[in-house]
This record gives structure tokens, sequence and C-alpha cells, in this order.
């Protein structure tokens, strides 16, 4: 995906958490389109199973508002998506003062082998 991004000319911007043995924990993306657009758009934001629980979600996200704002003074929004039994990441961005813009709906079909 990064040089999908870059090919685009857009930037990833990636939070982090890294165990001492290299393992990571969760991270966070952020993708600015090229220009000098006031929107970023979150990407993922994962936690590894075995950390879900202890806030590092929140941190992840957290962070990345902080680096944002330190490193792209420009950005004045975040565009995120969540699926809405998602409870967990629903509640970060809640915290963090995410507000609900718009509702989409996804449909799927499974088209079996002939």
């Amino acid at each position: 995906m990064t040089a999908v991004v870059a090919d685009r000319g857009d930037t990833l911007l990636i939070v982090a958490a890294v165990h001492d043995d290299g393992t990571m924990a969760g991270y966070t993306e952020i993708v600015l389109p090229h220009g000098a657009s006031p929107r970023a758009q979150q990407y993922d934001t994962a936690v590894v199973p075995a950390h879900r629980g202890s806030g590092l979600g929140l941190w992840a996200k957290a962070a990345m508002v902080r680096r944002l704002r330190a490193e792209h003074p420009g950005v004045a929004e975040i565009e995120t998506d969540n699926a809405h039994d998602n409870v967990h990441m629903v509640a970060v961005n809640h915290a963090l003062g995410f507000r609900s813009c718009r509702r989409t709906h996804e449909f799927q079909l499974d088209v079996p082998a002939a």
C-alpha cells in the first residue's frame, strides 16, 4: 500500500507501538492527499489481539493527531469510517472528538462457483 499511496503523490503517515523485540502491538495510518488539502484521511487503526483493551488504539490515534498538528498544521479535519458494530473503535473516535457526519451501507453478494 505504501507504494500505491506514494505513486498517487499522497503522503502516508504511520504511528506504531513496537515492543523492544521489534514486534508491533498496534498502529494507525493517515493519508494526506496530494496538494494542500485541509482534510486527512484516516486509513487503518489496528491493535494486536493480545494488546486489546489496554487503550493502545486511543493512544495511537491521539499520537497521530499530535503529529498532524506539529508536522502538518494546515490539516483541519480527519475523515475516518467505522463499522457501526466496531463499538471499541467507535468509542475511541468519540473520545477523541470525532463526530458522525454520514452513514453508508455496503452490500455483499457471495457468488458461488459454477
